[in-house]
């Protein structure tokens, strides 16, 4: 049973099951290099609320390394999404919007889901069974 100030409410102990019954289980928190991981202006809470979503997962992979049960946290670059394209549509001049977003971006684009995929799918699979407590970067290089 968790120790008092350990995460172990909700989901916590049906995983715990299943690495005792498969050896692993994982969890991936979503957080973004917007974060502990870079600042970027006019960004302050996102950045706090996500630089927490690390240290949740560093807690939580520390908690429970030794009943494998993993926890890493996915940090993407900006990520072409709907909510974006939201943002640059409402800005006042959304050509220019979307060219400051891909100008940041040190490879000349934006993020996109696909870009993403192998690495969930890795940090999930039996492929990352030693990578617990890690802010992952995929990023197109925006935080070198």
């Amino acid at each position: 049973m968790p120790r008092t100030g350990r995460c172990g409410e909700g989901f916590v102990p049906g995983l715990l099951r299943r690495a005792d019954s498969q050896g692993t289980a994982s969890i991936l928190n979503m957080a973004s290099m917007a974060s502990s991981e870079k600042g970027f202006p006019s960004r302050t809470a996102y950045g706090a609320t996500k630089a927490a979503v690390i240290g949740l997962t560093k807690a939580i992979a520390a908690d429970f390394v030794a009943q494998n049960l993993r926890c890493n946290a996915l940090c993407p670059g900006t990520v072409d999404t709907p909510s974006l394209q939201g943002r640059i549509t409402s800005a006042p001049d959304p050509v220019q919007a979307e060219k400051d977003f891909v100008a940041r971006q040190p490879m000349g684009r934006l993020t996109t889901v696909d870009d993403l995929t192998p690495t969930i799918v890795h940090l999930l699979s039996d492929g990352g069974s030693f990578v617990t407590g890690q802010a992952v970067l995929v990023d197109g290089g925006v935080t070198i």
